[in-house]
């Protein structure tokens, strides 16, 4: 039961991370705003960071999903 609120808890910071990133990547770039170098890198680092762990969580998800 607690594995199962620390995947979705997991799961749901990792596609917020990325959800937020992408806004502020994409926001800027329709906006004309040219972000510095560094801000772009650090929020492609976060993504890359949560890239995985989303992966991970959906899928230990899914595999609980499947044995109940």
């Amino acid at each position: 039961m607690m594995e199962s609120k620390k995947i979705n808890m997991m799961w749901g910071i990792s596609l917020l991370v990325i959800g937020i990133a992408t806004m502020i990547l994409m926001g800027a770039r329709i906006a004309g705003i040219e972000l510095p170098h560094i801000a772009v890198v650090m929020i492609g680092i976060a993504e890359l960071t949560a890239l995985p762990v989303l992966a991970f969580s959906t899928v230990k998800k899914m595999v609980n999903r499947k044995s109940l």
